[in-house]
């Protein structure tokens, strides 16, 4: 039986702790596996979100004073 078509897509909305995955995120963002690693598990398993934290430059903290 084919897949069901209704349920096709969610699959492309996270994104997991697989060796593809992961080489996939290496590539796309120019990261290093440990920062794809690090990325995923702070922010959590959305896509998006993940893509976005790791299209920002390194974190800046604001100095007191």
């Amino acid at each position: 039986m084919a897949d069901d078509i209704k349920k096709k897509g969610r699959d492309s909305e996270l994104v997991s702790t697989q060796e593809h995955e992961i080489a996939y995120l290496v590539k796309a963002t120019n990261k290093t596996r440990e920062e794809v690693l690090k990325a995923i598990s702070e922010i959590g398993p959305s896509r998006q979100m993940v893509m976005e934290y790791l299209s920002r430059g390194p974190l800046k903290t604001r100095s007191g004073g």
